[in-house]
């Protein structure tokens, strides 16, 4: 129901259905004044999702929040914060120390749908991207509409 999504999702987007690509589910994405939405199947077991330069994340099978949130505390070049932590998602904030750059704003997420757990990531590779997109990106993730089984 529209009177359940956060502001950021009521207003500039639309529903996104990914049965086609084996995913049970709908995402909210940015509506085509942003871009035109992709969908594209990278061959090793992920699913990228891009509209315009401000949504581009990666979805898979599978996922465990615990060991991403180890893994970012054990990067090397990155001091990594998390911002922000919620039921299977996490928002964190990535920066060299010492260095003149912006930080750069992550989040990765993991979800249950019809029995089976799906990881969502920002793509990191298409970024920088900043709090607001990586916030953006995790609301839609939360607000996932279910479809019935892609079989």
């Amino acid at each position: 129901m529209v009177e359940d999504l956060p502001a950021v999702l009521v207003n500039g987007t639309s529903e996104l259905d990914l049965s086609d690509y084996f995913m049970p589910f709908s995402l909210y994405v940015p509506d085509s004044n942003r871009g035109i939405p992709e969908v594209i199947e990278t061959g090793y077991g992920e699913t990228i999702v891009r509209v315009g330069p401000a949504f581009n994340m990666i979805i898979a099978e599978g996922g465990n929040v615990a060991n991403r949130k180890a893994e970012i505390a054990d990067d090397l070049m990155y001091k990594n914060t998390i911002i922000e932590e919620g039921d299977g998602f996490i928002i964190f904030k990535s920066e060299i120390e010492g260095s003149f750059v912006d930080p750069e704003f992550h989040f990765y997420a993991v979800k249950n749908i019809n029995g089976i757990d799906f990881e969502f990531k920002d793509n990191k590779d298409e970024g920088p991207f900043a709090e607001s997109i990586a916030r953006f990106m995790v609301e839609s993730v939360n607000h996932i509409t279910p479809n019935k089984s892609a079989s």
